[in-house]
């Protein structure tokens, strides 16, 4: 069973169809259940969580055996991240 993160976006949405589509079964995390079934994720099991709730994505990511996580890009306006981003500019 795989847990996909981000099933709302464009990345996680087209990796969780895409698994659907091999018949793998798989597990959404989300903040909001209502905006996985508006987007039409039929056949995938939905598990509520914050991620800033370690507890609750401990339980999310017990139920699978695999993850898929993609990290939003940093905010390149933040000071922290400016020097390291305007590095590989």
């Amino acid at each position: 069973m795989y847990v996909v993160m981000g099933a709302t976006g464009h990345v996680g949405a087209g990796v969780t169809r895409a698994l659907l589509k091999r018949g793998e079964s798989v597990i959404v995390v989300t903040r909001d259940a209502a905006r996985i079934r508006a987007a039409g994720a039929d056949g995938v099991d939905v598990v509520e969580a914050d991620v800033n709730d370690i507890d609750s994505l401990r339980a999310a990511f017990r139920k699978g055996r695999r993850a898929f996580l993609l990290n939003p890009p940093a905010d390149t306006s933040a000071a922290i991240n400016r020097a390291a981003y305007n590095s590989v500019q």
